[in-house]
């Protein structure tokens, strides 16, 4: 059962956010249960772009030498770890793109920003070249929801830790 994580979960991972970042910690320390981790080729400019909003703080603040070489550890953490095996990366084409502009177009409903629809899509073309079940992670609850209404089975690490995983595989893993 590989997870497919978007930007706004995987940016847990580094970012100090009690709960749900210990609980990313913990999901993604534990790749060898989720048969991996899949993530598209836009999550890197967007979790970078996050972690830069993360220490530029919810009001702009002069961002002293200190909280830049913060910043550039949580990127090369982030970068480090997308290069290793446990993380699969699906490649942004143009044809991913004017998927995610149709689901736009299709589900308005949905409430999703562009680039959570590029997760989504990218999630949705995978899916079908799986033996497993494909797990969409997202701590954006719109996002969740849109996936669950395409019909993933969903973890929000807002709500929910590793255990959660444990009702796709109760065995204890992909194993």
């Amino acid at each position: 059962m590989p997870l497919f994580l978007d930007a706004c979960a995987f940016v847990k991972r580094y970012v100090n956010e009690g709960t749900s970042t210990e609980r990313m910690r913990e999901i993604t320390g534990r790749f060898d249960d989720w048969s991996g981790l899949l993530v598209s080729s836009f999550v890197e400019p967007e979790v970078v772009s996050a972690l830069a909003g993360h220490t530029r703080g919810r009001v702009r603040r002069t961002i002293t030498p200190r909280l830049l070489r913060k910043h550039r550890a949580m990127v090369k953490a982030f970068r480090r770890d997308l290069s290793t095996e446990a993380v699969g990366i699906v490649p942004l084409t143009t044809g991913l793109i004017t998927e995610a502009a149709s689901l736009l177009d299709l589900h308005p409903d949905y409430n999703i920003s562009a680039a959570d629809a590029v997760h989504l899509v990218t999630a949705m073309q995978i899916r079908p070249e799986l033996q497993e079940t494909l797990v969409f992670v997202t701590a954006d609850r719109r996002l969740e929801r849109a996936a669950q209404a395409e019909g993933f089975a969903t973890l929000n690490p807002l709500n929910d830790g590793a255990e959660a995983l444990e009702t796709f595989f109760p065995s204890g893993g992909a194993g």
